[in-house]
């Protein structure tokens, strides 16, 4: 294998843990809507939304309520997003203890780093409160890119984006298909399984793949 020069990062629990079930009962409380009925809605949209198919952060939330049955003017969907907006930058998403600490000993160590993430609109404005764009040399969203992971084309990006070849990086992230992604460039990937993580999507087989139990663990592998 080649020397490690980047690092690609996935967000959502491997960097980061979220507190969607506080957002999600305020919306079932307020149209009441069912918690499944709400979870398949997100669902339902996900992969529209994570490449940007609805424009914005309110034409997500607009598309979610949709698919949930709600119908809502643009004015409630303007005041539903900046709450839903305040609610993510108060305690919606928080950093795990070794976030911070792994990606500036790869920083010291000349290893280039990327976010890499699946997400919508909203992601936007989470990265910049978390103050991620000072600790990476790239931040690679889904929706601002147009495809998103296991489509090659985000990984393409977030190569480019640090000035690496395939064999010259590592991913880790928590979902294994999106590992299997990575692989199929021929990118060397990592599967996170934080203890306390609860990923949307649920947890796939690792394979053959090394496991990570926590993110600063990865500094001994490469």
């Amino acid at each position: 294998m080649s020397e490690v020069r980047a690092v690609l990062i996935d967000l959502y629990d491997t960097l980061a843990w979220t507190d969607w079930p506080t957002m999600r009962a305020e919306l079932e409380e307020r149209f009441g809507i069912s918690e499944a009925e709400l979870l398949r809605a997100f669902t339902t949209t996900r992969e529209a939304r994570s490449i940007g198919a609805y424009g914005s952060a309110e034409g997500d939330l607009a598309a979610v309520l949709e698919a949930a049955g709600v119908q809502a003017d643009a004015d409630l969907v303007h005041q539903l997003n900046q709450a839903r907006a305040r609610a993510l930058a108060e305690n919606g998403v928080h950093l795990w203890d070794d976030s911070i600490r792994t990606l500036r000993e790869l920083r010291r160590r000349g290893i280039r780093t990327a976010v890499v993430s699946n997400c919508d609109h909203a992601t936007r404005p989470i990265v910049d409160d978390l103050g991620l764009e000072r600790e990476v040399d790239a931040i690679v969203l889904s929706f601002e890119v147009g495809a998103a992971k296991p489509d090659p084309g985000i990984y393409r990006a977030a190569l480019e984006a640090v000035g690496a070849g395939p064999e010259e990086a590592v991913f880790v992230d928590d979902q294994a298909w999106y590992c299997a992604g990575a692989e199929a460039l021929g990118i060397r990937s990592f599967l996170i399984r934080r203890d306390d993580a609860d990923p949307a999507e649920g947890f796939g087989a690792a394979g053959d793949r090394d496991v990570l139990r926590d993110l600063r663990s990865l500094l001994d592998l490469i």
